[in-house]
C-alpha cells in the first residue's frame, strides 16, 4: 500500500506536469505571427563602428516594430544550416556606392517567402544625400532606414492586404 507521504507528491507534480504541458499548448496557439529576416552578406571588414549585419537587424527591426504588425520581428544570419522558416525575408546585401557628390545609395536583393510562396521584390535601392561633417555611421544607418522603409511597404502590400484594398 502507497503511504500519504509518497502519494501527496507524487500527485501534486502530476497535476504540474498536465497544468503545464496545457499552458504550453496555450502559449502556441495564441504566439504571435512570425517575420524572419535573414540577412546574407559576405564576410569582409567593415569602415564603421558596427558590422554591417548588426546595423541591418537593428534598423530593420526598428522599421518593422514601428509599423504595429500583428508579427514578432527576428533577424538572423544566413548560414548553411539555417532552416526554411513559414515567413521570411531574406536580404542578399550588394552594399554602399557613392554615386554623385554627397549621395550615398545602399542596394539588396529581397525575396519574401511566405509559406512557400515566394514574392521577389527585386534589387531594393535607397539613396540618401549626406550633410557634410555628419557621421559616418548615422549616414549609414539612414540610408538602411530608406530601404527598409521601402521593403516594408512591399511587405505591407503581400502580407497585410486589407479586404477593401487592391495589391498594386
Amino acid at each position: 500500500m502507497i503511504s500519504r507521504t509518497v502519494l501527496g507528491p507524487l500527485l501534486l507534480s502530476a497535476l504540474l506536469a498536465l497544468s503545464g504541458s496545457a499552458r504550453a499548448e496555450d502559449a502556441t496557439a495564441g504566439s504571435p505571427h512570425e517575420l524572419t529576416v535573414v540577412v546574407v552578406d559576405s564576410l569582409r571588414g567593415e569602415s564603421s563602428s558596427i558590422n554591417l549585419y548588426d546595423r541591418i537587424a537593428e534598423v530593420f527591426s526598428r522599421v518593422f516594430e514601428r509599423r504595429k504588425w500583428p508579427v514578432k520581428v527576428r533577424v538572423e544570419r544566413f548560414g548553411g544550416d539555417t532552416p526554411e522558416h513559414p515567413t521570411e525575408l531574406r536580404v542578399f546585401v550588394h552594399g554602399f556606392r557613392l554615386e554623385g557628390p554627397g549621395e550615398l545609395t545602399f542596394s539588396a536583393w529581397m525575396t519574401l517567402t511566405d509559406h512557400g510562396k515566394k514574392t521577389d521584390f527585386g534589387v531594393i535601392r535607397a539613396r540618401y544625400n549626406m550633410r557634410p561633417y555628419e557621421a559616418v555611421d548615422d549616414r549609414l544607418d539612414r540610408v538602411i532606414r530608406g530601404s527598409a522603409e521601402i521593403a516594408a511597404d512591399r511587405i505591407e502590400d503581400v502580407l497585410f492586404t486589407k479586404p477593401g484594398r487592391q495589391k498594386p
